[in-house]
C-alpha cells in the first residue's frame, strides 16, 4: 500500500483550505471530505488489487469501493498513516493525552469494543 500517497493528498487539501489554522465548516465539508471519500475509493481498489479480494454478499459479489466495511477500512487505513504521522509531529512528551501510543490505544479500544458487541449479538 502506498500510504504515503493518501498522506500528501490530506495534507495538500488540508493546506488548500488553511486547515492548520483551524477549520472551516463549509471548507472542510466541501473539499476535505470530498476528498477523503475519493481518498476511501482510491484506497479501496488498491487494497483490492493488492489482495485480489472481493465483498461477497448473499447472491452477488461487490468490489472492495462498493462495499461499506471495505470502504470504511480503506478510509481507516489510509487516515491511520496520516494520524501516526501528525500525532508523532506534535508529540511532547510520550505520556502526553493524545501521544502516540494513547492515540492508538484509543483506536484499538473502539476496534475490540465494536468486535464484543457483534460477539454478543449487538447492535450499536
Amino acid at each position: 500500500m502506498d500510504y504515503r500517497q493518501y498522506m500528501r493528498r490530506i495534507e495538500e487539501k488540508l493546506g488548500s483550505i488553511n486547515a492548520p489554522d483551524g477549520i472551516r465548516e463549509d471548507l472542510w465539508f466541501d473539499v476535505m471530505i470530498r476528498e477523503i471519500n475519493g481518498i476511501s475509493k482510491d484506497c479501496a481498489a488498491e487494497l483490492q488489487k493488492e489482495t485480489n479480494a472481493r465483498w461477497q454478499k448473499s447472491g452477488y459479489t461487490l468490489d472492495l469501493y462498493q462495499a461499506p466495511p471495505t470502504r470504511l477500512l480503506a478510509l481507516t487505513i489510509a487516515m491511520a498513516s496520516w494520524l501516526g504521522w501528525i500525532m508523532h509531529e506534535k508529540e511532547e512528551k510520550p505520556d502526553q493525552l493524545f501521544s502516540v501510543s494513547g492515540c492508538i490505544k484509543r483506536t484499538d479500544e473502539a476496534y475490540w469494543f465494536g468486535v464484543k458487541l457483534s460477539e454478543t449479538r449487538q447492535r450499536p
